[in-house]
């Protein structure tokens, strides 16, 4: 961990009297250390920050101020005024910020972290900080318990990303989804809303098929457990929801079946002619918009999901984070509207009058919020961007945009910590590039985003998910939510793994992806890190043996992961070192078990010279590397040996031929599960650098080829080593210059077809 601190609010009560006035605070808050990963996004650290000669739109609804100052200290705003009036001492870092915009951090209260068919956990809290939104509200989840662990990771300082405030899995209707909670048993129903109050949720979300005699139980139990309510309506109207007491709906008009002709009383049908017919200037619409705000209902606004519908043309940004999958999906979405024409089924008027209905809704006093609803071409923090331009394209005007966008979302979450740039709140801002007035463009020009006044860089939170958006990994949080390398070799895990300031070696995988063991160097004595992946968040890492004298390494889990195999200097009797290196293992019964104690794998295996690196085929055959144990061989000297495992036991080591073993360095061999390949390091003549990987080949008759140099695809002037490749055979990794790096094992057909 670096010594950089956050500041992190814990409970903030603050005393609103009216719009623009003082505000009584009392405030909270704890130092909590910042992970290296975090870190490596951040661009401004200080405690005290001024940001001086800076127009400030500050969300409260009103006209924007020109050469203003905001000074910023421990996250809080401290004060704003004139820049020529406000004195910066000589304890704050002050960035001129002429001809730049600043805004609240956007509160985005529709934005998912997941598209359809795969979740958005590692990329999506990256990407909406990187555009500004510092806090986001889920609106339904199909992953709540990872949204729950990220939520909490973010607090705790691990990763970058806004503040989440979590919402529980859907309810419908008992004719709805399958995989949502059918209102099917009202005790059911009230057990599992009550069940999520408890694991930290704030909001619930009914799905369209969700009947008026469902949504009042379903109110009924959240508001009696402290949560809200919102919705995707269908078989119930907004007016009856606003009249059962929901707090928010979604999607604006469109979904607003109080307009539809042949709608069956709580059930989801209706004619949607109403989209393109209904005149939003009409009665008719104006009474379901009154009983809205009457009742203290605000309505969702999604623009950014409409307007991809209706033109399904993506931005060049977009399609830079997407996962390839969804490129693909894109274009041939794009390829059918263009050949359907007027036929497509999402109309261009359709989205003209969303944008006229939420203006009329707004205006008339309605508490618009708003956010992307990431899907298609659609992304976290772009479609935010997004909703501002069609926003000031509906009429808007820009500190109204503004407004709905960030303390209108503060006020239907109940918090008067966040959304306005006044005194005494949390220093949530955003820094813009250019006129946000002159040029609604210049939304998309974050220059630094302020989370409780620690600066990131959006360009670097955009990098790290480029290409990653729904991507596998990113479903999954597998390999730590990387985006997956192809033919070239990639650093592995950059600041989480592979860290510029200390030296990584070996690294095993569990099969399922969820347990990653690695050596590190610290300060010349070697352990054994590891960590776990818990609802999609990997756990702290941690050391495996606690020890500040005893070597461990090479960590190489058996074929059933019931066994975790390392080398050691270890002494048999557990609290010494001694002069060699054996092979040592632990045991457990399954997963869910504690390691034993650590055992020597002893003779036939272990000898009294170094023994390195454990690898296994399917069938528990070992093989690993001693040093050349022939008369008057020099101490670098290693040769690769096979073991095979017979009733429980290792059998007498066979040494490998001379198309593997030299006379010089051969080690860190990693076998194949089927013993058809063999990867290891080798320090030869005409070699690479300083330790090379080789890669031999075994024929059908059992025969190993002459070993082959895999070259500079993978090989540096520097020392690669410690070769390991997935169970599912999809990644190789390996040690390069102290880090861990990984490619795809397709790059081993470069070999194979040799």
């Amino acid at each position: 961990m670096n010594g950089i601190t956050i500041i992190l609010t814990l409970t903030i009560l603050v005393s609103l009297q009216g719009c623009g006035q003082k505000q009584g605070t009392d405030i909270q808050t704890k130092k909590n250390d910042i992970s290296d990963y975090t870190q490596s996004f951040i661009s401004i650290d200080s405690p005290n920050i001024a940001l001086s000669n800076v127009k400030i739109i500050d969300g409260t609804g009103n006209p924007s101020r020109n050469s203003q100052t905001v000074l910023i200290e421990n996250g809080i705003i401290v004060d704003i005024g004139d820049s020529k009036d406000i004195e910066i001492t000589n304890g704050f870092h002050e960035m001129d910020l002429s001809g730049r915009t600043i805004i609240p951090g956007i509160i985005g209260m529709h934005n998912h972290m997941r598209i359809p068919e795969s979740a958005m956990l590692s990329t999506s809290p990256k990407l909406y900080l990187a555009c500004g939104v510092t806090t986001i509200q889920t609106c339904g989840t199909g992953n709540p318990y990872e949204e729950i662990a990220i939520a909490k990771s973010i607090d705790r300082g691990e990763q970058p990303g806004p503040e989440i405030i979590n919402s529980g899995p859907y309810l419908t209707g008992p004719k709805g989804k399958s995989n949502f909670i059918r209102f099917t048993d009202e005790k059911k129903v009230r057990d599992t809303i009550k069940y999520w109050a408890g694991q930290g949720v704030k909001w619930l979300k009914v799905y369209r098929n969700t009947r008026p005699q469902d949504l009042i139980v379903i109110v009924d139990e959240a508001h009696k457990n402290n949560l809200k309510v919102t919705g995707h309506l269908c078989a119930t109207t907004y007016s009856e929801a606003a009249e059962i007491g929901i707090d928010a709906i979604e999607h604006g008009f469109i979904h607003n079946y109080d307009h539809a002709t042949d709608k069956e009383a709580g059930v989801c049908s209706g004619n949607t002619d109403f989209r393109t017919n209904l005149d939003i200037n009409s009665n008719e619409v104006n009474k379901v918009q009154q009983k809205l705000i009457s009742n203290g209902v605000a309505l969702g606004s999604t623009l950014a999901i409409f307007e991809a519908l209706a033109n399904v043309n993506a931005d060049a940004r977009d399609l830079e984070v997407m996962a390839p999958f969804y490129i693909e999906a894109y274009q041939k979405r794009k390829l059918r509207k263009q050949e359907q024409g007027e036929d497509w089924y999402f109309k261009p008027e359709w989205l003209a009058k969303s944008m006229a209905y939420e203006l009329q809704f707004f205006r008339q006093g309605g508490l618009l919020v708003a956010g992307p609803d990431p899907g298609l071409h659609n992304m976290p923090g772009f479609g935010d961007q997004k909703n501002y331009e069609l926003f000031i394209e509906a009429g808007f005007e820009p500190e109204e945009a503004i407004q709905v966008m960030t303390s209108n979302g503060a006020k239907l979450l109940s918090r008067t910590d966040i959304g306005t740039i006044e005194k005494g709140k949390l220093a949530n801002i955003v820094v813009l590039n250019g006129d946000l007035e002159s040029n609604p463009k210049v939304i998309r020009e974050v220059e630094i985003v302020l989370k409780y006044g620690i600066g990131f860089d959006p360009k670097k939170l955009i990098v790290s998910a480029k290409g990653n958006v729904g991507s596998e990994t990113d479903n999954t949080m597998a390999y730590f939510g990387q985006k997956t390398p192809l033919a070239e070799p990639e650093l592995f895990a950059p600041n989480i793994i592979s860290k510029p300031n200390r030296s990584e070696f070996g690294c095993t995988i569990s099969g399922d992806g969820n347990e990653f063991y690695f050596g590190v160097d610290n300060n010349g004595v070697m352990e054994i890190h590891y960590t776990r992946l818990k609802d999609g968040v990997w756990t702290p890492q941690s050391k495996l043996f606690d020890s500040d004298t005893i070597n461990y390494n090479d960590p190489m889990l058996s074929p059933d992961e019931k066994r975790l195999y390392f080398i050691s200097n270890r002494s048999l009797n557990e609290d010494s070192t001694k002069d060699d290196i054996d092979i040592w293992y632990i045991e457990r019964e399954n997963k869910q078990s504690n390691w034993s104690e650590p055992i020597n794998l002893g003779l036939p295996v272990n000898s009294h010279l170094n023994e390195y690196y454990a690898s296994f085929t399917n069938d528990g055959t070992l093989y690993f590397a001693s040093q050349d144990k022939s008369v008057n061989a020099p101490s670098y000297a290693f040769d690769i040996y096979r073991s095979e495992y017979k009733k429980g036991e290792f059998l007498k080591p066979e040494q490998m031929p001379k198309a593997i073993n030299t006379n010089k360095y051969e080690a860190d061999v990693f076998i194949s599960p089927d013993e058809s390949y063999m990867i290891f390091c080798s320090i030869r003549k005409n070699g690479n650098g300083q330790g090379d990987l080789y890669i031999s080949l075994r024929d059908k008759d059992g025969k190993w080829g002459d070993a082959v140099n895999m070259g500079n695809s993978i090989n540096s002037a520097k020392h690669e080593l410690c070769p390991f490749v997935t169970k599912d055979g999809k990644y190789l990794f390996y040690t390069s210059n102290n880090d861990i790096y990984w490619v795809s094992t397709k790059i081993l057909d470069n070999y194979i077809e040799q």
